[in-house]
């Protein structure tokens, strides 16, 4: 007789050139399960990041783990084998391909074999350095893992190094990601959201002290509402790669 092996679904950004979006986006992701209630644990893996940045900032039950350390990315799959939850969402540090690939390298077969899927969550913008990570992880990961790439226009809206390429017109075709966009924000709002550890979801929910003067403003309000009404519309149309 076979057992059947319930399916686990790791979720986690391609940790690649810092500054492009990837825990905005890890943060948004950890919203869009809250909000529809699906159980996820999430891992808060940029070590570097002690307090403000990290997704543990925003999420404080989300547990820091080192991947460098030896077997480190082995005690993030053990807490997955006895956890309750379906999903795993884990925020990987800038600089972490390596241990990554490495590990998906040998790990893969037998996870797979357990039950566990995987997705990478890629966030590009306009600059070329942050396309190519998406392609050097890709190159790395293969078709082992399915993709979420996510257009943040926060530099603007060319994304010419991604979709008018050769590279990138042959990971599209083989790939065949979901790709979303994250909207352009004002700094001015998005770093007080950030400084307060609050995503524009939870700020709605958050007391007058907990947000603050500047996001005590009628119009700071309505515009953190607009972020995340629109990043959640997004990911609900990559459900497919989100959820398990």
């Amino acid at each position: 007789m076979t057992t059947h092996k319930s399916s686990k679904l790791i979720v986690f950004s391609c940790g690649g050139k810092g500054g492009v979006g990837k825990t905005t986006v890890a943060t948004a992701i950890a919203d869009f399960y809250g909000s529809r209630a699906i159980p996820a644990t999430l891992f808060d893996c940029d070590t570097e990041n002690k307090q403000r940045g990290s997704l543990s900032h925003f999420f404080p039950d989300a547990a820091k783990l080192d991947i460098r350390a030896e077997r480190g990315l082995d005690r993030f799959v053990d807490t997955m084998l006895t956890a309750e939850t379906p999903v795993a969402l884990a925020d990987l540090a800038a600089g972490s391909g390596r241990d990554t690939f490495e590990w998906i390298d040998t790990m893969f077969d037998g996870l797979s074999a357990e039950g566990f899927r995987f997705t990478a969550v890629a966030t590009i913008t306009s600059a070329a350095s942050s396309v190519e990570t998406l392609f050097t992880w890709s190159a790395a990961l293969r078709d082992r893992v399915r993709y979420l790439v996510v257009k943040n226009r926060v530099a603007g809206d060319d994304f010419g190094y991604f979709d008018d390429t050769e590279s990138g017109r042959a990971f599209m075709a083989t790939a065949q990601p979901a790709v979303i966009e994250l909207r352009a924000r004002a700094r001015e709002i998005q770093t007080e959201l950030d400084n307060r550890g609050l995503t524009p979801a939870q700020m709605a929910a958050a007391n007058a002290d907990r947000r603050g003067p500047l996001l005590n403003g009628g119009t700071a309000r309505i515009r953190a509402q607009a972020y995340a009404t629109q990043i959640d519309a997004a990911l609900e149309s990559a459900q497919n790669v989100l959820v398990p």
